[in-house]
This record gives structure tokens, sequence and C-alpha cells, in this order.
């Protein structure tokens, strides 16, 4: 009884590794790691727990948010295991609010690529974009996800293989800046 480690206590090493990947302070990860673990005590997430804390985070509709909710799951779940821990929530929220774009960018690519095959295919990325439709209230008759889609790889996909590597995503947002209020669910 007397090894037993307080699950609430995050170990120094932790501490100091979430404060270089994500530049919070000491005190504003303690206090993430308590709400994380009151929404989710057994401190790991799955697609349905994870839902309803990403859920009070976001201020749109339950409908909105439920499916861009599973794309951001993927993208948080960087080990693919199927749950999310602190350190993978807390990276992914902080990166995904606070970072860098090219940091954003690293997740929205991991955010397409439902197949984790390090590759966005055309199909992956109009699921994505049409749930940011249904997120953002875009009437997808206006501009219909299929054509966004045509129109991001035309200007992005630099070997005409029908197919974005991170780097060409990354890289053709990057150069192409408007492309991030598109296909970007991080942007503030």
């Amino acid at each position: 009884m007397g090894n037993k480690i307080e699950k609430n206590c995050l170990d120094q090493n932790i501490i100091d590794k979430l404060i270089e990947d994500t530049g919070l302070e000491r005190e504003v990860i303690i206090a993430w790691r308590k709400q994380f673990l009151m929404a989710c005590p057994s401190g790991k997430m799955d697609r349905k727990k994870f839902y309803k804390f990403y859920r009070t985070l976001r201020v749109e509709s339950d409908e909105k948010v439920k499916e861009i909710a599973n794309f951001v799951f993927t993208a948080f779940d960087r080990d693919s295991n199927g749950k999310i821990d602190f350190n993978e929530f807390l990276c992914g929220y902080a990166i995904t609010s606070l970072g860098t774009m090219r940091q954003k960018l690293d997740y929205v690519f991991a955010l397409y690529d439902k197949d984790k095959n390090n590759s966005i295919d055309r199909k992956e990325m109009i699921r994505v974009i049409s749930a940011m439709y249904d997120l953002l209230g875009k009437s997808k008759k206006d501009y219909p996800p299929e054509r966004c889609v045509d129109d991001v790889f035309s200007l992005i996909d630099v070997n005409n293989d029908h197919s974005l590597t991170k780097d060409e995503f990354i890289d053709g947002v990057l150069k192409n800046p408007y492309l991030s209020d598109i296909i970007s669910p991080f942007n503030e």
C-alpha cells in the first residue's frame, strides 16, 4: 500500500517534458490534468469519452461537434491505440490552440490521414471537409466539398499523383495561407 502512487500526481520529468512540448506553465498543466481526470478517472479516453470532454471545449452544437470530434480524436491519438492519454490530449490541444502554423498543420495532416498511411487522398479530405462544413454551418451547395477538395489538390498536389504527403500538404498550405481557413478546424 505504501508504494501506491497517487493518480493525480504527475512525475516532475513528465511535467518538464509537457512544459517543453506545449509551452504551458506547470500550474496550467496540473489544472488541465485535474480536469482531464475528472472527465476520465482511468486516465485514458476512448472515442466516446473524448467526444464528451471535447464537447465541453467547443461552443458549437452537439450535432456539429460530433463528426469533427471523431477526426480530432484520430489526430490526437498519436500512438493509434484507440485511446487518448493526458499527454496526447494536452500536446494536441495546446499545439492546435497555441502552436505555430507548421505545428497546427502537422495535426491537421493527421486529422485527414484517417488510414495513417502518411498520405491524404481525395476521399479522406472530402470526409473531413464535409464535417467541417457541418461544424461551421457552411452550405454544401454554394461550394461543394468535392469541388473544394479538387481546388485544394490542384494547388498543392505538386506531383499530380492524387495523393498528398505530409510535406506536400504542409508546404502547400504554408505557400497558400488562405487554404488554412478552408482545411483546418484549428484556426482562431
